[in-house]
């Protein structure tokens, strides 16, 4: 029964490992497409910047009105995009954060299976190291009786 408890808990170890493994796959992920989101938000910001110039520098030379009309839309655009970038990016942080805290169940999980793997080894050897003594403490009863029998026997 003890090895079985202790396969099991070997088991409950095994698995915790797994579903450590798997989050930090899935925080992996989860961080990537955050990365991803932020970059294309820098790159609306710097279009953005470029043609907010381009529409100012425009208007100080007086150039064509279809010129500013044209910036002004782009801009607009880029405004538009910038803000389903910045749901994206909220939704991604959200998503990262709740990976981030299942990683750390998962890491509980596994410390708590470690502990108990280990305490279980260690119920096992010392239950095998006293039934070693029992059978030596045994052994020398026996043997000293048997002295004690041929002494007695003997005189």
């Amino acid at each position: 029964m003890n090895t079985l408890t202790h396969s099991a808990w070997t088991v409950l170890e095994e698995l915790a490992g797994n579903k450590v493994t798997e989050s930090r796959e899935k925080v992996a992920e989860a961080t990537s497409e955050l990365n991803r989101i932020i970059k294309q938000k820098l790159q609306l910001l710097e279009l953005l910047e470029e043609y907010t110039q381009k529409l100012q520098e425009s208007q100080a030379n007086v150039h064509s009105i279809t010129d500013s009309i044209a910036y002004r839309h782009f801009i607009k655009q880029v405004n538009e995009l910038l803000e389903v970038i910045y749901k994206e990016e909220k939704t991604a942080e959200e998503v990262l954060n709740d990976r981030e805290d299942q990683l750390i169940d998962a890491l509980k999980e596994q410390k708590k299976a470690e502990f108990l793997n280990e305490r279980q080894t260690s119920i096992l050897k010392a239950s095998k190291e006293k039934a070693e003594q029992r059978q030596l403490d045994e052994l020398g009863i026996s043997r000293f009786n048997q002295s004690t029998t041929h002494g007695i026997n003997g005189t």
